[in-house]
C-alpha cells in the first residue's frame, strides 16, 4: 500500500480573512475615536490657554495702572523736591476717583480715574481713565474695556484693553482704605461659551493717596 505524502495547506480560508478584516476594522475605528478625542482635547486646551492669556493681559493692565499711582511732587525755587503742598503746610494727596454711572451704589462704580506722576520729571503727570465703552447692544458681552490717557496739555488718547467685557465695577474696601477691588466678566472674542468672572484687589503702596467715590449720572 502506497502512502501519499500529506498536503500542506498554504494561505487563509475565507472565514479567517473575514475575521481578520473585522478585527482590523475594529482596531481602526478605535484609533479614529481616540485620535478625534485627543484632537478635541488639544483644541479645548489651546482655546483655554489663549483665553487665559487674554485674561492675564487685561488684569495686568488694570493692576499696573492702579499700582503705579504715586504721591504728587513739586519743586521749590531752590530745587528741593517736596510733596505737593508740603511747603505750605497742607498736603494735596493724589486722588483716585471711583465714578458711579448706573446709580447703584451697592456694586461700586463703573469708571476709575487716577493720576500718574513721575519722580524723574517733577511736575509732569498724566490722567488715566478706565471704563467700559458699550458696543453692540444686541450682545451684552460686547463692551470694550477702555484705557484713556490725558497728558498735562490736555491731549487725549484711547486704547482697547479687551473688547468683550461686561459688569465692570470698582469698589473701595471699607476695611482697608488703601485697597481697591475690581470685578468684571470677560468673554472670549472667538468663543462666546468661554467666559470668566474676575475679581481681584489692588493695594496702594503709598500713604499720600486718597480714594474717593463720586456720582457721575
Amino acid at each position: 500500500m502506497i502512502k501519499r505524502p500529506g498536503i500542506k495547506r498554504v494561505g487563509f480560508t475565507l472565514v479567517e480573512l473575514m475575521i481578520t478584516t473585522v478585527i482590523i476594522s475594529l482596531i481602526s475605528l478605535v484609533l479614529i475615536v481616540i485620535s478625534r478625542s485627543n484632537l478635541a482635547t488639544w483644541k479645548w486646551g489651546q482655546q483655554h490657554m489663549e483665553f487665559n492669556q487674554k485674561i492675564q493681559l487685561a488684569m495686568k493692565q488694570v493692576f499696573t495702572d492702579i499700582k503705579n499711582v504715586n504721591p504728587l511732587l513739586e519743586m521749590d525755587e531752590k530745587e528741593n523736591l517736596l510733596f505737593k503742598g508740603e511747603k505750605g503746610g497742607e498736603f494735596f494727596p493724589n486722588l483716585i476717583e471711583i465714578g458711579d454711572t448706573d446709580g447703584d451704589l451697592t456694586n461700586g462704580g463703573e469708571v476709575l480715574t487716577l493720576t500718574h506722576s513721575t519722580f524723574t520729571n517733577v511736575g509732569d503727570y498724566s490722567k488715566i481713565r478706565l471704563f467700559l465703552e458699550p458696543g453692540d447692544t444686541s450682545d451684552k458681552y460686547k463692551g470694550a474695556l477702555m484705557r484713556e490717557i490725558e497728558d498735562r496739555n490736555g491731549k487725549k488718547g484711547k486704547m482697547v484693553i479687551y473688547d468683550r467685557v461686561s459688569d465692570l465695577h470698582f469698589q473701595i474696601n471699607e476695611q482697608d482704605i488703601k485697597e481697591i477691588r475690581v470685578s468684571m466678566v470677560i468673554t472670549d472674542d472667538t468663543n462666546p461659551l468661554l467666559k470668566e468672572n474676575l475679581s481681584f484687589a489692588v493695594s496702594l503702596d503709598t500713604d499720600l493717596v486718597c480714594v474717593k467715590f463720586r456720582s457721575l449720572h
